[in-house]
């Protein structure tokens, strides 16, 4: 009995050095590269660091936010790009944008991680703003309709966009796709904003809803050819804190004397930013996750 138990002390010293020790190993930041829209690039959130509208401050953007969050990524690759479209991640440098390059430039081999929100815009995010502060109702306008097309045929250019990320990138990285959050809270008390009624901030949460699940569907088919694509849902997060909430995390309709419909109406505010790092943060610390990325190259 005596020998059992100097056996299990021994066995449990030697146990907890090896996990000392591991624990003390230095850990080789992943690195993270960070692609997308206005949604990923922190806008509204100022000051930028650019034209892109890249978000300066740590606390503003969510690339920016997540490594801390996550702890064993590198500082972000950060090129997302506020007005980006599919179009500009990979297959054209973004037009007005100085020497934003096509997004998918950015990328190497050695790219383990990619955070991306991409496809408002090729909605028609800032047309359909624009258009519900307008008099009459925007859900039953010309552009209702053209919204409507645009989502029968969208999933094709996300899943060509994602399959070229993923070929891009290290065979065994991760590409990590969010979508986009309701911009109002439900019943009654919607209307609450200047110039949109209900029943339109109801229409453009559908269409948030739609477009999220066009986004999922081509997740779904770019991890079926490409292997390790994921999406990131950011409406639980958002759940009771759109506009006309007590607590909204996304800006209003922002006027300026001089520059008319600010591009920050209508996206995250820095709470919001910290929403969406939370969302991608749960994704990444998940164990299965954080061992897939933190194992060495190929």
């Amino acid at each position: 009995m005596i020998r059992r138990t100097l056996y299990g002390v021994i066995l449990l010293s030697v146990c907890a050095s090896l996990a000392s020790a591991a624990a003390a190993a230095p850990v080789t930041p992943v690195p993270y590269v960070a692609l997308g829209d206005s949604f990923s690039s922190g806008e509204g959130n100022g000051p930028f660091d650019g034209k892109c509208h890249r978000a300066q401050r740590a606390d503003s953007a969510y690339p920016r936010l997540l490594p801390e969050l996550v702890g064993y990524l590198a500082a972000p690759q950060f090129q997302a790009c506020t007005g980006a479209t599919i179009a500009d991640v990979w297959q054209r440098p973004q037009p007005r944008r100085g020497s934003q390059l096509i997004q998918l430039e950015y990328l190497s081999p050695a790219t383990r991680l990619v955070t991306l929100t991409i496809g408002g815009n090729d909605l028609g995010f800032e047309e359909i703003v624009k258009r519900c502060l307008l008099p009459g109702d925007c859900s039953k306008s010309k552009l209702a309709d053209k919204v409507s097309a645009g989502l029968q045929t969208i999933k094709a250019s996300l899943t060509a966009v994602y399959t070229r990320v993923r070929d891009r990138m290290d065979p065994d990285g991760q590409l990590v796709v969010a979508g986009y959050p309701h911009l109002f809270i439900s019943g009654p008390k919607a209307g609450c904003k200047l110039f949109i009624s209900s029943g339109e901030a109801a229409w453009m949460n559908s269409l948030v809803n739609r477009g999220n699940t066009r986004i999922t569907e081509a997740v779904r088919a770019a991890r079926t050819l490409r292997g390790n694509v994921s999406y990131v849902d950011v409406t639980e997060r958002f759940a009771g804190h759109g506009l006309c909430s007590e607590d909204p995390w996304l800006y209003g309709v922002n006027l300026a004397a001089s520059d008319g419909l600010i591009k920050g109406s209508y996206h995250p505010r820095r709470s919001g930013q910290q929403a969406y790092a939370a969302a991608f943060a749960a994704f990444l610390r998940t164990a299965a996750i954080r061992t897939a990325l933190a194992r060495p190259a190929r």
